[in-house]
């Protein structure tokens, strides 16, 4: 098991929203359950996540630098990923992750999954942009 795994969840649970999605993206496409811990540790090795070991309270932990080559580590799935306006119409063969915003806080989330059970930026703020996952 890996050191401090606890603040490793903390953080995961603080932060990494959008790598969440992704990841129940690939569940989606693939058919199948994806192991949460090593998709994380995975895309944080190869470099698809920002991570700092040294402070695992950081807000910019599970960044996702890279999220279409996340998405098609996990996959297979071959894609670009661009951000559109909250009013963008989805068209064939897309896939959104949905960007919540209120006041200083981002939550990410998809249309019929939130891994937070009870986002206080998805229930006050406002759906503010869209990722939206094409294929290549």
């Amino acid at each position: 098991m890996r050191k401090k795994i606890q603040s490793f969840f903390l953080s995961a649970g603080n932060f990494a929203c959008y790598a969440f999605c992704i990841i129940r993206l690939a569940e989606k496409i693939t058919g199948t359950d994806i192991d949460v811990m090593s998709a994380l540790q995975a895309g944080i090795d190869k470099g698809f996540i920002r991570f700092d070991e040294d402070c695992l309270s950081s807000p910019n932990n599970f960044y996702v630098f890279e999220p279409a080559k996340f998405l098609e580590y996990l996959s297979g799935w071959k894609c670009n990923v661009k951000k559109e306006a909250a009013d963008y119409g989805l068209r064939e063969g897309e896939l959104c992750v949905y960007c919540w915003k209120r006041l200083n806080s981002m939550h990410f989330r998809l249309a019929d999954w939130d891994p937070l059970e009870n986002s206080q930026t998805v229930k006050y703020g406002a759906l503010d942009s869209l990722r939206v996952f094409y294929p290549v």
